[in-house]
């Protein structure tokens, strides 16, 4: 049997999931109670159980392109995929919300994937994507160029966002394969 290489809180650490110092917290925790580091993390709300499985097994993530450029997000946070018709243009700009689009009778905010990097709009929005996302129990829309495929990433090829990154509306990105 192959020994871990790292251990579970590293693990998360390199993931982008925990800090360094929330790892030396639960150690600490761990310690007095004697519980496994995975459920003391849990128990702390460091993390949440699919974080650690998602650790143990890789990244889901659905790809899609913005110009030449491939992105992803966690399909856990994917409710689903549309194609492009037309939404209902905010009448005052509310950075970085592009408008508003309706799905089954519920409004739900848009944004634009080119306008939040800072691009002009797609040449022709037909053939252009919806990506119905939902975070914290937040649900919103990301207008994206193309749609590709559902990709699974190894641990060893997540890297924690750089630090230039942190604080930059972070509630969008956490990490790079």
């Amino acid at each position: 049997m192959k020994a871990q290489e790292k251990s579970l809180g590293e693990l998360l650490r390199q993931a982008g999931k925990i800090t360094s110092r929330q790892i030396q917290v639960a150690l600490g925790e761990q310690k007095k109670t004697h519980e496994p580091i995975g459920k003391v993390l849990v128990r702390l709300g460091f993390v949440e159980e699919r974080d650690i499985l998602q650790v143990m097994q890789g990244m889901m993530v659905l790809t899609f392109r913005v110009d030449k450029e491939l992105y992803g997000v966690e399909t856990f946070r994917v409710r689903e995929v549309l194609k492009y018709t037309p939404y209902q243009a905010l009448a005052k700009s509310q950075e970085p919300w592009e408008g508003e689009f309706s799905l089954r009778g519920t409004t739900h905010p848009l944004i634009s994937f080119r306008h939040f990097l800072g691009m002009d709009k797609a040449p022709k929005a037909e053939g252009t994507w919806y990506i119905v996302l939902e975070t914290k129990g937040y649900t919103f829309v990301l207008w994206v160029d193309k749609v590709l495929e559902v990709a699974r990433f190894k641990i060893e090829q997540i890297e924690p966002c750089p630090p230039y990154l942190f604080g930059k509306r972070n509630e969008l990105y956490s990490c790079l394969g």
